[in-house]
């Protein structure tokens, strides 16, 4: 309450003050402070991760670069401003308090927001700031304590001007202000995200680097547990009781390598399940973000890898979300369970802020083997140990919460990937999709050849066009492969079409979808130039397939013609678009890239895309 009261105070200044100057300087100012707002939510993150992160505190960086990005230009600007704009406009005084207290408090509103924002980023102790904690964090200190908050209820500052600083960064990011990703991709709802991360004690580390983590693993597994801890003086086991998920839901495991990059600074890793978060989209146009509900057991001597939801202390069944773990026998693997309603398409799982990796869910149950299998009865076997940070060998098995909250977003058309505008590149990778391998996306039966080199069902060279309902009773010559170099091996990397909106947005697209002048590199430094692609897509109510390729590269400038029938800027987010690339043998290919001053490159490394010898 403290915290809203000192904002409040400090947006009612604000208004004020700017209402005091009259319309035409309280509208200036206005203008000013939304675009330093938009440019410093769209570019904060790029900032922290390379300018400051890797020169001071990390936990730090991310509010340290929110806060200067916006701050610094919103006074100088204001400076530069009251110098030229002497006076304001002749208008009548009715009218100039009037549009000077809109105007002014529509600037308080988003500087508070950012203010609001930067401090809710910094390392406080469970995120709790004057007071103020987006969510409730048991003190493990005070022994009453031992019932989490409900997970899915979560406080707002009184007239929310964080989110709304945030909603309208997200808008105005996702184009002119846009810095090396979409923001509103990568955060269906940054302030939530923040509030999970914080929510730690101050010995937990909020930031974690790009890179730092991989997938190791995903399936589906049919239970997770409560668990009724055994009493070691009469020797009793632990009871566990499972919960199968609800209707239209699933319960999908990932398993997680943290990496050596992601320790904190005491050469550990700690976390709380809160500090894991799953985005990506369920349907076409919502996308939503997850945090685990269930955390594999930390020792398992029946052999039965069971993941544990709830823990029954003081005689009610307690959610394990918000209590700190480290990955189990010292090792650097978590696995962790997320409640996920069916056809979820994840993008990427995230932990802490910034460290991020690709994955796909699996739709094979876990099988019911000695190691993965999760019975369909309650099972029994000795009290587990748990590593946490206030007692490394403390005794009581890892767990997590109820289902995470959504966050849906409802957008435009083009839900799919990464979407970015201004200062960008017409594609992103989407690694999700990508494969070594030479077999065509569908087997070609009937179809137009345009300039086509086929032989013995590959094609070594050319342009083919094909309606997909027509291939299963066509009578051309069958293709279904294509024609790779014995030296080399072809990578299909999946990528989605970015459909910038700012102005400047849309001509560095047309341009570099024009010039096509994509590359990949590997882990030895060698750089690879495009050599094809192909697209499936629905054009004018029919599913086409059309595809273009070379065995030599041809992607220097002008090396890739325009599909004939598909027409790459109207891609959907159901289509598919894949770029082709050969290249040597057991090769990493760690970065991929448009080439240009107006491009950047996507870091394939955590996606372990290695050329087959």
């Amino acid at each position: 309450m403290v915290f809203s009261l000192i904002m409040i105070g400090l947006l009612a200044a604000i208004a004020i003050r700017q209402a005091s100057q009259g319309f035409f300087s309280a509208l200036v100012m206005a203008v000013l402070t939304v675009c330093c707002a938009a440019a410093a939510v769209g570019t904060h993150e790029w900032v922290a991760i390379h300018w400051v992160a890797p020169f001071f505190k990390p936990d730090y960086s991310l509010a340290i670069s929110l806060a200067v990005i916006f701050g610094i230009p919103v006074l100088l600007l204001q400076l530069l401003f009251g110098r030229l704009v002497k006076r304001s406009g002749l208008l009548p005084l009715l009218v100039d308090r009037i549009g000077g207290g809109l105007c002014g408090f529509v600037t308080a509103l988003t500087t508070v927001g950012i203010v609001a924002l930067s401090l809710q980023m910094l390392p406080f102790p469970n995120g709790k700031v004057l007071g103020f904690a987006r969510v409730s964090v048991p003190d493990p200190d005070d022994p009453g304590a031992t019932v989490g908050a409900d997970e899915a209820t979560e406080r707002n500052l009184l007239l929310k001007p964080d989110r709304f600083a945030v909603a309208l960064g997200s808008v105005l990011s996702d184009g002119v202000f846009s810095g090396q990703g979409a923001m509103h991709e990568d955060h269906p709802d940054l302030v939530e995200a923040i509030g999970w991360v914080g929510a730690v004690p101050s010995t937990v580390s909020r930031y974690a680097p790009p890179g730092s983590i991989r997938v190791e693993h995903t399936e589906l597994v049919p239970f997770v547990y409560k668990m009724m801890p055994g009493d070691a003086r009469n020797n009793t086991p632990p009871n566990y009781e499972p919960e199968q998920p609800m209707g239209g839901r699933e319960f999908q495991m990932v398993r997680v390598r943290l990496t050596r990059a992601a320790r904190d600074k005491n050469n550990s890793h700690f976390f709380s399940l809160r500090q894991f978060r799953l985005v990506g989209h369920r349907g076409e146009e919502v996308l939503e973000q997850y945090h685990p509900m269930a955390l594999q057991e930390a020792t398992s001597p029946d052999g039965i890898n069971r993941h544990i939801r709830s823990i029954k202390e003081g005689g009610r069944f307690v959610s394990q979300v918000d209590k700190v773990y480290s990955p189990r026998a010292g090792g650097d693997e978590v696995e962790v369970v997320f409640d996920l309603p069916k056809g979820f398409r994840p993008s990427f799982i995230e932990y802490k802020r910034e460290a991020r990796a690709t994955l796909s869910l699996s739709d094979k149950p876990a099988s019911r083997s000695a190691t993965t299998a999760t019975p369909s009865a309650p099972a029994s076997g000795r009290a587990p140990s748990v590593r946490t940070a206030e007692a490394p060998e403390a005794s009581a098995p890892p767990a997590a919460e109820t289902s995470g909250r959504t966050a849906p977003v409802r957008r435009g058309r083009s839900a799919r990937g990464r979407r970015s505008g201004g200062r960008t590149r017409p594609v992103v990778v989407s690694q999700v999709l990508s494969r070594f391998g030479d077999e065509l996306p569908l087997t070609l039966r009937a179809y137009q050849r345009i300039g086509a080199d086929v032989a013995r069902g590959r094609l070594r060279s050319g342009h083919l066009v094909a309606t997909t309902s027509e291939q299963e009773g066509g009578s051309d010559a069958e293709i279904s492969k294509f024609f790779v170099p014995p030296d080399k091996r072809l990578l299909q990397l999946n990528v989605d079409r970015i459909q910038a909106r700012s102005g400047l947005g849309r001509a560095l697209n047309f341009a570099a979808a024009t010039v096509q002048n994509y590359t990949v590199q590997d882990d030895r430094g060698n750089r690879y130039v495009v050599t094809g692609k192909y697209a499936l897509a629905k054009v004018n109510g029919q599913d086409m397939f059309e595809v273009q390729y070379f065995s030599e590269p041809v992607g220097s400038i002008g090396g890739l013609g325009k599909f004939n029938r598909i027409k790459e800027k109207e891609l959907e987010p159901t289509d598919q678009f894949v770029l082709l690339f050969l290249v040597d043998p057991g090769v990493r290919i760690t970065r991929f890239n448009t080439g240009g001053a107006a491009s950047r490159s996507d870091d394939l490394t955590a996606d372990n895309l290695v050329a087959p010898q």
